[in-house]
């Protein structure tokens, strides 16, 4: 398998996950919603949303506006549309790289400086980054009384392990 590959079958994990996380915070009982916990893990898939949206943006070259990185007052019901999109958007930016492509980096600009940042690192980050805080969200959905769900890499790779 090329690495290429290997961030690819990463990134369907990542897929995956994000249904959970949604999931997990579509489960906390509405009584529970009030609770600044609930806004806390909303602000936190909100969180990682922007990011891919962000660094897609820049990895691309786009010359959009960027979104938010911290919105505190997101909406836990513009999360999901919001996720298939950027979903769709990486799978076709990730389905477009390959080894060497991944090797290079990339250049952008942001808050007055210009920035380069290897591909592979910034591909890294959409997984590690993700892994960080969906921990947090599982404890706050536990916290409030919601279903949690296990985004172990292990049981989505070998369902037949649980």
């Amino acid at each position: 398998m090329s690495q290429i590959e290997g961030y690819r079958k990463l990134y369907e994990y990542e897929i995956d996950c994000d249904d959970k996380m949604l999931t997990m915070l579509g489960s906390v009982p509405e009584a529970n919603r009030t609770d600044p916990r609930f806004q806390q893990a909303v602000t936190l898939a909100d969180h990682l949303a922007a990011c891919r949206e962000n660094w897609l943006t820049h990895m691309r070259g786009d010359a959009r506006d960027l979104v938010a990185w911290w919105d505190e007052s997101s909406d836990l019901s513009t999360l999901r549309p919001r996720f298939t999109a950027l979903e769709a958007g990486w799978t076709d930016y990730l389905n477009g790289l390959d080894d060497a492509k991944l090797a290079q980096g990339f250049t952008f600009s942001e808050g007055g400086g210009r920035w380069t940042l290897p591909t592979e690192g910034q591909v890294m980050q959409l997984i590690g980054h993700a892994l960080y805080h969906r921990g947090q969200i599982a404890l706050l959905v536990d916290q409030l009384g919601g279903e949690t769900v296990d985004t172990d890499y292990i049981y989505w790779l070998v369902p037949e392990s649980r």
